[in-house]
């Protein structure tokens, strides 16, 4: 076979394993057998991520996204008021704990032209205690898959090195992770230096012009509030 033969076989060759390597979704590790050792209460702090966008309570209004209330279990795309992209209307079938662990993984591997501008879960541990509180909010909650072999527990969040991103421990730590990371980088909330005041004054700022769901809890307002004042307050 001649070299002008050869090396256009070869082009065509590579452009099919290119191809191939572009479009070949990564693995995503299975949660069904960890959310028998899962930690809703630690789903319900990373819920906070999601309540940008989702209410999660009986009979609530759609906001910017469908309500979460009865999702696990719900037929994909059904909830009654809201206009889903074509993309996600597309998904048959139901948000069972696989389907949930693969979107909230990656929304695009669900749903590439979905219009949901998250980046994903990528803790398979903090997927598992988000699924496992997803599972909570539902008039008849789902049952939990049979606990599998010891090697398949959910470790503790606070395990996963990369974490918190640098944001020093201390109470509030969590809620503001959670909360701050739906919508931008942290490196933003690291460099601000305000005063309490300020940044009380910058929740009000985020709930009235860019539409954050508030922090309807005092409790939880002042520990958000008290823990950026002391690490990223006024020199």
């Amino acid at each position: 076979m001649s070299a002008r033969v050869i090396l256009p076989l070869c082009l065509v060759a590579i452009g099919i394993w290119l191809a191939a390597v572009a479009s070949a979704e990564p693995a995503v590790e299975p949660i069904s057998e960890k959310l028998a050792s899962a930690d809703a209460g630690v789903g319900e702090k990373a819920f906070a991520q999601c309540s940008a966008c989702h209410v999660a309570k009986p009979g609530a209004q759609v906001t910017v996204g469908p309500n979460l209330w009865n999702v696990v279990g719900r037929p994909v795309a059904a909830q009654s008021g809201y206009d889903y992209s074509e993309s996600l209307k597309q998904v048959s079938g139901e948000w069972d704990f696989e389907r949930l662990n693969v979107y909230l993984y990656d929304p695009k591997l669900l749903a590439p032209e979905g219009r949901m501008p998250f980046p994903g879960v990528k803790s398979t541990a903090e997927r598992a205690h988000l699924i496992a509180y997803l599972r909570t909010l539902s008039d008849a909650p789902a049952a939990l898959p049979e606990a599998g072999t010891a090697s398949a527990g959910v470790a503790s969040v606070g395990d996963d090195p990369q974490q918190w991103q640098g944001l020093p421990p201390g109470p509030g730590r969590e809620e503001v992770f959670y909360r701050c990371k739906a919508c931008h980088s942290l490196m933003i909330v690291k460099q601000q230096g305000l005063s309490r005041a300020a940044w009380d004054q910058s929740l009000e700022w985020m709930v009235e012009e860019q539409g954050m769901t508030p922090i309807e809890d005092p409790a939880t307002r002042n520990r958000v509030l008290d823990y950026l004042a002391t690490h990223f307050g006024l020199d």
